[in-house]
């Protein structure tokens, strides 16, 4: 993802941040930012 379109702030709670922690953990991802990026482009591709 560019970092040009990475202009919008995201909030989350904090049981959404886990979520995205674990997600990110179980897919190899080293953050939860990436775990954010992943899943948004997954939806771009449908």
């Amino acid at each position: 993802m560019d970092n040009e379109r990475r202009s919008m702030p995201i909030c989350f709670t904090p049981g959404q941040i886990k979520l995205l922690e674990d997600y990110a953990k179980k897919n190899g991802m080293l953050n939860s930012s990436q775990a954010v990026e992943h899943i948004i482009l997954s939806l771009n591709k449908n």
